[in-house]
């Protein structure tokens, strides 16, 4: 015995040892991306000219115009700071270093196909008429362009040429490969999508990755076009009166950029006005912007039940007021309603550890003799109503809506920056001091302690079975603390749905 707890005294410290190592580099590697990030959106403004640029903002949204060629060339969210308590808010346009650190160039620009043949050069020259703080205008012979921001995400510019010779307007977005500008580092982030998405009438959202993109393009009355990452968007968005030839094209002669918008057929006049929204994926907000929009959140391969699951996250986060609780709350209600059916797949389980001392027996009796063991069992698992797979199946209707909601989290921008309360003031990102993993190794070794060994279980597959909570948790330990918040919760609420059940059938005698 004494020896048991000097070997248990080591291995505590050595763990605490390894603790206090990883903690030290992840808190030195957090405080010195969060600097980086930090200079980087405060002073992305210093790689541009400052003499042919002019700043467009509103109490949300900035924007940088080149009053040369007309283009958009930056972006900036105001309300979400690219590290919490900071002054630079998020890109989307823009140019320079990407959350990766690798060179990357998004802008957007506008004006009518085949200038030529208007005798106009392809390259317009345009030079200030009128500006404000929340508009411009500018001129270039018979062209002129007018840019001017909503009071929330939306930018409108208005192309017009004074000519006999009707145009086609276009608008696109040209866009290297990149993550994305001032995104977080974690490595569950980058699993999130990265492309381009249209809405067409076959089908309310296609997407394609960088990769994937070879020129393919689609005919559409209204829809849009947009470039998606993670809890950011911008979105080219059409008008149900007009029709339009959507994009996309890989890059040609030599260039390293894409191209995605759309071409107006059905314009007759040489005026029109495009609608750009650069801005987060908010649910409830890109719903009022256009139809299908939403779809740009990736819910992942149950996103029809996730659609319907972030409402009710919404929902109750009006209640509650904290997105933490509203996750406790969601977990809690979604393990009750399917409690009817989880329970019966506890109940088989019950079962089966009630009768494992008997099973054991049998087995050690007939070992050499597998026909006649195959024999007793079955009549055991008749005698005693015993379903051996009567515990996962029922089990399995609930696996959709785990699923569902680990996307729902994932790309959830309410949680970022998120406070849950004491060490948690970022759901978003993982937790600092490793306590939600420890705690949910923990659950889940007492919910393996409940769960009975399946009979003739290999020795080995059993004792990887014990450890299998460790390797979990150092997983999560890299996951964003509102996916392990969830995990926990319905970890704890499982826990106790099958210690009372087990308590209620006689099954927590020791096996």
């Amino acid at each position: 015995m004494k020896n048991f707890n000097l070997r248990f005294l080591y291995l505590f410290f050595v763990a605490l040892f390894g603790y206090l190592l990883f903690y030290s580099y992840t808190s030195e590697q957090n405080i010195s991306n969060a600097v980086d990030q930090e200079e980087v959106s405060t002073n992305y403004l210093a790689g541009f000219n400052e003499s042919q640029i002019h700043i467009l903002e509103n109490p949300l949204l900035e924007i940088v115009v080149d009053t040369v060629n007309g283009n958009i060339l930056s972006s900036r969210l105001k309300d979400y700071p690219v590290v919490p308590g900071s002054d630079g808010g998020v890109r989307v346009l823009g140019s320079g270093l990407d959350s990766d650190g690798d060179q990357m160039r998004f802008y957007m620009s506008s004006g009518f196909a085949d200038l030529e043949s208007a005798g106009l050069s392809n390259k317009p020259n345009f030079s200030v008429v009128e500006s404000s703080k929340e508009r411009i205008v500018l001129k270039s012979d018979s062209l002129s362009k007018t840019i001017a921001l909503s009071e929330g995400y939306e930018i409108y510019i208005k192309d017009s040429l004074d000519s006999s010779v009707v145009l086609k307007p276009y608008a696109q977005m040209l866009r290297t490969t990149g993550r994305g500008f001032d995104l977080d580092d974690m490595f569950i982030s980058r699993s999130s999508y990265v492309g381009v998405a249209f809405n067409t009438k076959d089908d309310p959202y296609v997407s394609y990755r960088f990769r994937n993109i070879d020129n393919v393009s689609f005919d559409e009355r209204g829809g849009w076009v947009a470039s998606v990452q993670k809890y950011f968007l911008a979105a080219l968005i059409g008008s149900q009166e007009n029709l339009y030839r959507y994009f996309a094209r890989e890059p040609s002669d030599g260039s390293d950029i894409y191209s995605f918008g759309y071409i107006v057929e059905s314009s007759n006049n040489n005026s029109f006005e495009h609608r750009l929204y650069i801005g987060p994926k908010i649910r409830k907000d890109l719903l009022a912007v256009a139809e299908d929009l939403e779809l740009t959140i990736d819910m992942g391969w149950f996103w029809f039940l996730a659609q319907p699951l972030a409402a009710l996250l919404t929902v109750i986060n009006g209640f509650v007021n904290n997105w933490g609780l509203s996750i406790i709350a969601l977990t809690i209600l979604i393990k009750v309603v399917f409690w009817p059916l989880t329970g019966k797949g506890f109940r088989s389980m019950a079962n089966m550890r009630r009768v494992q001392p008997e099973m054991q027996r049998i087995q050690e009796r007939y070992k050499n003799d597998r026909q006649k063991l195959s024999m007793e069992m079955m009549t055991l698992y008749r005698k005693e109503g015993v379903n051996p797979m009567g515990g996962c199946l029922p089990m399995l209707a609930s696996f959709p809506f785990f699923i569902a909601l680990f996307f729902v989290l994932r790309e959830s921008l309410e949680l970022r920056h998120a406070p849950f309360g004491l060490w948690l003031q970022d759901l978003s990102a993982p937790d600092p001091f490793f306590v939600l993993p420890v705690l949910m190794a923990a659950l889940m070794y007492l919910t393996t302690r409940l769960n009975p060994t399946p009979p003739n279980a290999d020795p080995t597959q059993v004792a990887v079975m014990k450890f299998m909570p460790i390797g979990i948790s150092v997983l999560f330990v890299f996951f964003p603390s509102g996916l392990v918040l969830y995990s926990v919760a319905n970890s704890g609420v499982q826990l106790i749905q099958q210690t009372m059940l087990y308590r209620e059938l006689g099954a927590l005698e020791d096996k």
